[in-house]
């Protein structure tokens, strides 16, 4: 819940920041580089030499900016909705439950695809990349496997997960 109030805080005051913290680095940093260049250029046009850069540059400039401003609010309130609501929680557990209904049944192909539908929908669910990481040992992607466990070791501070990555990870790098 902290991490959604920095990531709006940081939104509001440098577009593109809020996505960055919410796992959608290149989206975030793509607006925030935009938003900075058309309002350097509005800024420029319209305080610093008014002379050289004429008026409607620098506003349809600062018209851009805006509207990159307001673009990223919106794509910020669209990933949280998707991501960290009530109905993604749902969405995830019943994923997660379908998916070891289809590991039990030895159809490790549809478990392979409910999780990956997992983690397009929150790729920091703690679970959900435990679940990941022992379906990609499984099938035998031993290297898959590894880095999915160390990305559970990135995302469980001192949780269950993380027991068991350290020890998976013990047992692949014995090999």
């Amino acid at each position: 819940m902290v991490r959604l109030r920095w990531a709006v805080a940081l939104n509001l005051v440098v577009p593109g920041a809020g996505l960055i913290i919410l796992r959608r680095e290149w989206l975030g940093f793509a607006l925030a580089l935009l938003f900075w260049v058309l309002a350097e250029m509005g800024l420029v046009g319209w305080l610093l030499v008014p002379a050289m850069i004429p008026g409607w540059v620098s506003g349809v400039a600062l018209a851009g900016g805006g509207s990159v401003w307001g673009w990223s609010q919106w794509l910020l309130v669209r990933r949280m909705r998707t991501s960290c609501g009530e109905a993604a929680a749902r969405e995830l557990a019943l994923l997660g439950r379908r998916s070891d209904e289809a590991v039990a049944g030895n159809d490790l192909s549809e478990a392979r695809d409910l999780l990956r539908a997992a983690l397009t929908i929150n790729d920091e669910h703690v679970a959900t990349n435990v679940r990941w990481a022992e379906l990609m040992a499984r099938m035998g992607r031993l290297g898959e496997a590894s880095k999915a466990w160390r990305r559970v070791l990135q995302l469980d501070g001192a949780g269950e997960g993380r027991r068991k990555a350290a020890e998976a990870l013990a047992a692949f790098s014995s090999r």
